[in-house]
């Protein structure tokens, strides 16, 4: 039984005239709550199966490169306490990412109020998004800034060397809600209306397992309630909405140069 079902169970009774205890959250209770909350993020796991703590534990680890242990305490439902001993970790684990376990993405939050579990929320994530096609014009970072809200929260602008923010690909570290299904596609439209409107297209790096029946993260498409035996081509969605990192796109490029040089000798 699930933390939220014995609690409603457990209250049903209360109002049927059962005894309940009451406790005061004293302010030094609250003081010395503080300082576990500032070592910790809450962690959850979308995915159907249920998680071995063991494994995520060496899996977020080895990811992390973490400098001390990360203690890790399941709170029910794929759901984590990490406890951080060292700040630099706990950072590290909170603004990288996106991070996914055997491909199932983690969603990590800060523990509001007095880290009750059940209120905690676990519908956002941050994703590096590449937009392609973005006019000329629009290749200014305040545009980029509002053609990105159109996605999500933008937390980052990606920008070069030089302050800039042009070429093919345009990039933008966004914070997106991930009950909805994943946007593909952008339409900008003038106001004049004298030119027809620009598609601006739309990858996420790093994305772990979504259905292709829905877009939607957490599950995948047999898992889907819309799926009705379709074959894996006729689905809207696809691999191909996965943006390759542009470290991934170095190391190919230094393959195909020691390919190259190997080719010629």
């Amino acid at each position: 039984m699930d933390t939220e079902e014995l609690i409603r169970k457990c209250k049903a009774i209360t109002l049927k005239g059962g005894e309940e205890g009451k406790v005061s959250f004293k302010s030094t209770m609250k003081s010395k709550g503080e300082k576990i909350v500032v070592g910790c993020l809450i962690g959850k796991v979308l995915t159907s199966r249920n998680v071995n703590k063991k494994g995520l534990k060496i899996a977020m680890q080895q990811a992390w490169q973490t400098i001390k242990e990360v203690k890790i305490d399941a709170m029910g439902e794929n759901i984590f306490i990490f406890r951080f001993a060292a700040e630099t970790d706990k950072r590290r684990a909170s603004a990288g990412g996106p991070w996914n376990f055997n491909g199932a993405l983690i969603i990590f939050t800060e523990p509001t109020g007095i880290g009750e579990v059940s209120k905690q929320s676990f519908t956002n994530a941050s994703f590096w998004v590449q937009l392609k096609n973005v006019p000329i014009m629009c290749m200014d970072m305040g545009t980029i800034s509002e053609l990105g809200v159109a996605i999500g929260r933008v937390e980052e602008v990606w920008i070069d060397v030089n302050g800039e923010c042009t070429g093919e690909i345009i990039r933008l570290r966004i914070s997106i809600d991930i009950t909805k299904p994943l946007m593909t596609l952008l339409s900008l439209e003038q106001e004049d209306g004298e030119e027809d409107a620009v598609p601006i297209t739309i990858q996420y790096e790093k994305l772990p397992d979504f259905c292709y029946c829905c877009g939607c993260i957490g599950h995948q498409y047999r898992e889907c309630t819309k799926f009705k035996n379709q074959a894996k081509e006729e689905l809207l969605y696809g691999p191909w909405i996965k943006a390759t990192t542009m470290v991934d796109k170095l190391k190919q490029h230094r393959g195909k140069e020691r390919w190259n040089i190997t080719t010629n000798e």
